[in-house]
């Protein structure tokens, strides 16, 4: 029988003797990407006699977990021993990971491939030990490390469990896009229909020059499968769960939570679009109204966001700018784009003028991600990463990307490419902020200051209560420039900066920062 065979008949139990007793256990301490301590730990000694045996190490899983991680570590793999690791939960077999995958996460939305995704049921789990190879006088030390976590910690239930890059910065990303998950069309590769795969989306991402994507299919969370797959494989992008909360009323996206959502006006939970909104931003996820000033009709119920009512306080975010207001249409022209973009932030800024605090953010809403190979079935997209929203994160992981965009320290660039940057800062009397803050209310001028790089001929334009505030010497001549004002009289509510193209079109747009 092939070596293999035999490895895969000891995985399962089969022709193996009766499981030894195991040495006195030895503590061997893992590294792990998440950010507490393990909520069980298992160790033991393996000798030679345990060679061809295989074991049960059970673990309890409290109710109300969503998901469970898996760190495994041995000695001894420089000296041929070997050790196969399978999962069951108190129902099903949840996979085998064999002698490959010694970290890994088992999950309601998504799980490490070769393992099954589910509800994660409480009782007892068992990890299922296999030896296929121990030398007969060598000893192995091995130590589990599981984790538990609920649907609400964003920071564990996520498709990478460490940062995908270290070190504070502004990371760049696309936070609106489509796959064949939900409605999104592409040619297959005879040409015809098809479903558009979550792959060409992230391989689009990254030549793009992206650092993070969200995939936000509508209503859907069957992508997060596809994306728990492919996260270990672009390693150098982060993939942020999402879906695009589709109704007859409006879109909405939720970023980072998992678990589900009523998206069915009328029913419990989403009895009313505020009811929705309130659920959806109760799950901790950051909430966005998407494309909220597009007309809606025959081609998009619900494009446009109708309810006239709407709690904002229970929204994160507006996108300002989406994809589809920057792209090439037949008869569309440069001023009728520029047109598009100018309404909808003004739309975001009557709602700051109303005294909400709502980051402003961008997505391309690609429905295609490979237009550019051939004629797409759906018409015209914006390109993935075409245009970006830009976040000052502390690394490249989901938690550190939701707390940026929630602190509001973002800008938009409708812009291709890396490099550009706008950040801004304000002080009166012993009170300095940066973008996303708040002054308090209190005598005495602002002092701001616009900070740029890669915008060289651009030019910055101040933003004070929805009014427009030219700026002396606000040229951008160098690659690097920072350019401050005053505000003698200061803001009712909110001020923020713009940097316009050498032709006056709008480039980067800012976030406020607020007066309390």
């Amino acid at each position: 029988m092939a070596r293999w065979s035999i490895l895969f008949l000891l995985a399962f139990g089969l022709g193996s003797p009766a499981a030894p007793v195991f040495a006195e256990p030895v503590v061997a301490p893992l590294a792990t990407g998440l950010p507490r301590a393990a909520d069980v730990t298992l160790t033991g000694v393996l000798e030679g006699r345990d060679r061809a045996t295989k074991r049960d190490l059970a673990f309890e899983v409290p109710a109300g977990t969503a998901q469970v991680h898996v760190t495994f570590a041995y000695e001894g793999r420089d000296r041929g021993v070997t050790i196969t690791l399978g999962v069951a939960d108190p129902i099903r077999f949840r996979g085998w990971g064999g002698g490959t995958k010694y970290d890994f996460s088992i999950g309601e939305a998504f799980a490490t491939p070769s393992f099954l995704p589910g509800p994660i049921p409480a009782g007892r789990w068992r990890l299922m030990m296999t030896v296929p190879s121990i030398r007969a006088a060598d000893r192995s030390a091995w130590t589990a490390r599981i984790w538990f976590s609920r649907q609400t910690n964003l920071d564990e239930v996520a498709f990478a469990t460490q940062p995908i890059r270290t070190g504070a910065g502004w990371y760049r990303g696309d936070l609106h896009t489509h796959s064949g998950q939900s409605d999104a069309r592409c040619r297959s590769l005879a040409g015809r229909e098809a479903g558009c795969p979550p792959f060409y989306t992230l391989q689009e991402a990254v030549a793009h020059g992206l650092d993070f994507v969200a995939l936000t299919d509508h209503n859907v969370t069957s992508q997060f499968i596809e994306m728990g797959y492919l996260q270990p494989h672009f390693d150098t992008l982060l993939l942020m769960p999402g879906r695009e909360l589709t109704t007859r009323d409006g879109h909405a996206n939720l970023l980072g939570y998992m678990g589900f959502v009523e998206t069915d006006i009328g029913r419990p939970g989403a009895e009313t679009p505020n009811a929705m909104l309130a659920s959806a931003h109760a799950t901790g996820g950051f909430l966005t109204i998407n494309h909220p000033s597009r007309p809606t009709g025959e081609d998009c119920l619900g494009c446009g966001w109708a309810p006239t009512d709407t709690d904002y306080a229970k929204v994160d975010a507006i996108e300002v700018v989406n994809g589809g207001s920057t792209i090439e249409t037949s008869g569309k022209t440069s001023g009728d784009r520029e047109a598009a973009i100018v309404r909808q932030v003004r739309y975001w800024e009557a709602l700051l003028d109303k005294g909400y605090r709502l980051v402003g953010i961008a997505g391309s809403d690609n429905h295609d991600a490979i237009q550019y190979r051939g004629n797409s079935p759906i018409g015209a997209q914006a390109a993935i990463g075409s245009l970006a929203t830009v976040i000052r994160a502390d690394d490249l992981s989901q938690g550190a990307i939701l707390r940026g965009l929630r602190s509001g320290r973002v800008f938009v660039d409708l812009d291709e490419g890396r490099g550009r940057v706008l950040d801004l800062t304000a002080r009166r009397g012993g009170d300095h902020v940066a973008m996303g803050g708040s002054l308090p209310v209190r005598a005495g001028q602002i002092a701001g200051s616009a900070h740029v790089e890669g915008v060289a001929g651009g030019r910055v334009e101040l933003v004070v209560d929805g009014r427009r505030v030219a700026l002396a010497n606000s040229a951008v001549v160098g690659d690097t420039a920072d350019v401050p004002f005053a505000l003698p009289h200061g803001a009712r509510r909110w001020f923020r900066t713009d940097v316009r193209r050498p032709d006056g079109r709008l480039w980067l747009i800012g976030n406020p920062i607020y007066v309390r």
